[in-house]
């Protein structure tokens, strides 16, 4: 009888490590500092290096409360539909490289303080200013995608 679920957990083991390779040998791999930003009709990649960064500066609260000052150069959430030629889009959806993501509405962005893409370090990183705690402030930036 041991043997038989000794033999189950070893089987059980190598088909999650079987499907753990072919997941993370098929997840799209994007260059530090690129993003990649997708419509309904096209998708584009650009470098944040080569986008008009401006100076940000604010407070973020955590979940704890603990508030973290940014001080940063980044580009507007909100001047990201424009480098795809779209103007009608209900919401823009941002996405970390291990698909964790946060929703901004149209209406949240018309503040155009209110969300950036930051570079920190060698990776992006979305800040939200002005939320109760840091859920949508997402690390690894790699995607977005406007809906």
């Amino acid at each position: 009888m041991k043997k038989r679920i000794l033999i189950l957990i070893l089987i059980l083991f190598a088909v999650t490590a079987a499907i753990t390779a072919i997941y993370l040998g098929s997840r799209e791999k994007t260059k530090a500092g690129d993003l990649r930003i997708k419509t309904d009709s096209e998708e584009l990649t650009v470098s944040i290096d080569n986008l008009p960064l401006s100076g940000i500066s604010g407070e973020v609260k955590n979940q704890k409360g603990e508030i973290k000052k940014i001080d940063a150069e980044g580009y507007s959430l909100s001047d990201i539909p424009a480098l795809t030629g779209v103007v009608d889009y209900s919401e823009i959806s941002v996405f970390s490289d291990d698909e964790y993501h946060a929703v901004l509405s149209k209406d949240e962005l018309s503040d155009h303080e209110r969300a950036w893409i930051i570079k920190d370090e060698d990776m992006l990183r979305l800040i939200v200013f002005g939320d109760k705690d840091s859920k949508r402030n997402v690390k690894n930036v790699v995607r977005i995608e406007i809906r």
